[in-house]
């Protein structure tokens, strides 16, 4: 399950270090997937929604900083139903 859901398959790593540094992060890979789809579990939106589905669509909002200012771009209309859905807690 680890190797497909963050696409860890093959190491070609040769020191010690390199491959401590690739689990690790793979570690943190899985850790942030399992939060995210207990978020989702427990608005109860496992039917309609996987944490990699969740993420991309995430990934179509963008924020730009340009000095001090922030700005965030225009939000699809699908991730935003997604992310003002009352009472089911999937975002913090």
């Amino acid at each position: 399950m680890f190797k497909s859901l963050i696409q860890a398959d093959k190491l070609y790593l040769r020191d010690a270090k390199a491959v401590f540094g690739h689990v690790f992060v793979g570690f943190l890979c899985l850790y942030i997937y399992c939060r995210i789809l207990n978020r989702i579990k427990k608005a109860g939106m496992t039917a309609h929604l996987s944490p990699h589905g969740l993420l991309l669509k995430l990934s179509k909002a963008y924020a730009v900083r340009s000095g001090e200012e922030r700005a965030i771009t225009e939000v699809p209309e699908q991730v935003r139903k997604t992310a003002e859905r009352p009472g089911q807690g999937v975002f913090p």
